[in-house]
């Protein structure tokens, strides 16, 4: 994959994408207030560069956060044969001597199985700890850092805000799964090809992915490396606070910019955020001078220092650290 410097135009159309991800190249343009040729070029360069690609996410039920003890030198191995599991969102390697944090879809009845069997039976793996999400306060397909106003990303839209509780896709005829699939695959396939695959027409179509998109049974995003657009270091923190307070602060901290990901989750530590921030100082101002830190009984935090999938994308090693 070839590698590229972003400027402040790319960074602006990955934002872009990152709010509409099937957004059209004259769109874009037309609300960055640039030239539509050069967005598309430099739009298309960013996707040929394999640095930045566009996909769908479904949700698929109820989500698990796993962390895994691993034996030294058998991480990656691990990681890569996690991050094989379409059923896995993803998977980062921590700071903390050789840990994985995963996230997984996963049935109540499929967690035992997970947990008590297919994960410790992984070569490598010497602990499993699961911790099922309880309740979503921002998830990735909600990070918007910049640089847009939140006026231009109002303007990308084509649905509201994901709600905090995705609904898994209403399958009655077989036919939202496979738009799912083909999404998934290519976050930008034409509505054409969709209809080819499907037998439907285009407005049966936009329908079906407007309905999608607004439950939040569907996202369609950019996938790229927070260091590419100004944030090289990344952080997952869990939160001790009273089980009363766990809701209002955790909203309180998914309003923080830097926040990609925020949850309430069973076990010692109520909530689990994942940060990205320009650097450590300001890391050590999100941790130390937020708000919410006055209600927070205790954190344990980590650094990311690579990520082997993103948002359901499996990332190559090039442009997975960070």
């Amino acid at each position: 994959m070839e590698s590229r410097e972003f400027d402040e135009l790319d960074r602006r159309i990955v934002a872009a994408l990152q709010v509409n991800g099937r957004a059209s190249w004259r769109r874009i343009a037309d609300v960055l207030g640039e030239p539509f040729r050069t967005v598309t070029r430099r739009g298309l360069a960013l996707l040929e560069s394999g640095s930045v690609r566009i996909a769908g996410l479904a949700a698929l039920g109820p989500t698990h956060l796993i962390e895994l003890d691993c034996e030294p030198g058998r991480l990656e191995d691990v990681a890569e044969r996690l991050a094989e599991n379409p059923d896995v969102i993803f998977v980062y390697a921590l700071s903390s001597p050789m840990r994985l944090i995963v996230e997984v879809h996963a049935r109540p009845g499929q967690l035992a199985e997970l947990v008590l069997d297919e994960l410790p039976r992984l070569e490598g793996v010497l602990q499993v700890d699961a911790a099922p999400v309880l309740e979503y306060f921002r998830t990735v397909a909600d990070w918007h850092p910049g640089p847009i106003t939140e006026s231009e990303a109002e303007l990308l839209r084509d649905a509201p805000p994901s709600p905090a509780r995705p609904v898994a896709p209403s399958d009655a005829d077989g036919i939202d799964s496979q738009i799912v699939r083909l999404l998934v695959a290519d976050g930008r396939v034409p509505v054409a090809d969709i209809c080819t695959a499907v037998g439907l027409t285009p407005p049966a179509v936009r329908r079906r992915l407007t309905a999608m998109l607004e439950r939040g049974a569907l996202s369609v995003r950019a996938i790229v490396d927070p260091a590419d657009i100004g944030f090289p270091v990344e952080a997952v923190l869990w939160a001790r606070v009273a089980p009363s307070e766990a809701r209002e602060v955790g909203r309180l901290v998914a309003e923080a910019p830097g926040v990609r990901y925020a949850v309430m989750a069973v076990g010692e530590f109520q909530l689990m955020v994942n940060v990205t921030v320009a650097g450590l100082e300001e890391l050590r101002s999100f941790l130390t001078e937020s708000p919410w830190t006055a209600r927070v009984q205790a954190i344990r935090t980590s650094l990311v220092v690579r990520a082997f999938k993103r948002g359901g994308v499996t990332m190559h090693a090039s442009a997975a650290t960070g």
